[in-house]
């Protein structure tokens, strides 16, 4: 029995291909896998996330979330060491304003959709990184109850990238007043889009994928249903009709 195609498949395939043509991703190889050196990080994503702090603002943020709308809080330290959270902001459909706190390390913030970090999380991740600590943690709560998190890795990794990437500013509709997030450039975005299109690749498996081929220097984490975040990792295999496949699995 033929697999059947979807509608988006096709809009998302037909999008990477112009302009210059429609091919295949390439074949690559892919770094070596990094989960042996990001136990330590997602232990402290862990560890922040059943904090009593972010627990009360995980309260807050769902109940916001209600409008579908995205809000945020930010993370910070006192002047004794303990953590302490802003108050939560307003946003729009996809995006929302950081509160100030002192001492920033880590916020969090809702998807309206049940979708993955964005690229606009990635470049913002780097900027928090850069401007207040390199180990600073980026928080992303789904409707379903999905839970990432988004850590520095390799803080001159990530530097590199966003050197040789810069981000494209988002564009804005007038007509719903809306300003989307920075993206990736367009050669980026386009073979984003033909990995979901040819590979057939998930929105995570996707993402994932572009921070270990250009070694971005960030991490994906998802936590699982012990309550524990675990690095993301992609693998690329060719299936039997030739196409090549990506999976997506955490770190053991």
């Amino acid at each position: 029995m033929k697999k059947r195609v979807s509608l988006w498949s096709l809009v998302v395939l037909y999008a990477a291909c112009i302009p210059g043509g429609c091919h295949p991703p390439s074949a690559l190889t892919l770094p070596p896998s990094p989960c042996p050196s990001t136990r330590s990080g997602s232990a402290n994503a862990t560890l922040l996330f059943d904090h009593d702090t972010c627990k009360a603002a995980l309260v807050q943020i769902i109940h916001a979330a209600g409008d579908g709308k995205e809000h945020a809080v930010s993370f910070g330290k006192d002047r004794h060491g303990n953590i302490i959270r802003s108050a939560v902001s307003n946003g729009a459909a996809n995006t929302a304003p950081l509160p100030f706190v002192a001492h920033r390390f880590a916020d969090l913030h809702n998807h309206p959709e049940n979708k993955p970090p964005s690229s606009g999380d990635l470049y913002h991740l780097i900027d928090q990184a850069t401007a207040y600590d390199s180990s600073y943690q980026k928080f992303i709560l789904l409707p379903d109850g999905t839970a990432y998190a988004l850590r520095i890795t390799d803080p001159e990794a990530a530097k590199n990238f966003n050197t040789r990437y810069p981000r494209v500013a988002g564009i804005t509709n007038t007509a719903k007043g809306v300003t989307y997030q920075p993206t990736f450039p367009r050669a980026l975005v386009n073979e984003l889009n033909r990995i979901k299109g040819w590979g057939e690749a998930t929105e995570e498996a996707a993402i994932v994928f572009m921070l270990q081929k250009y070694r971005t220097g960030i991490a994906l984490l998802k936590r699982d249903q012990d309550g524990q975040f675990r690095m993301l990792h992609t693998t690329l295999h060719t299936r039997k009709d030739g196409v090549q496949a990506y999976t997506v699995a955490p770190c053991p």
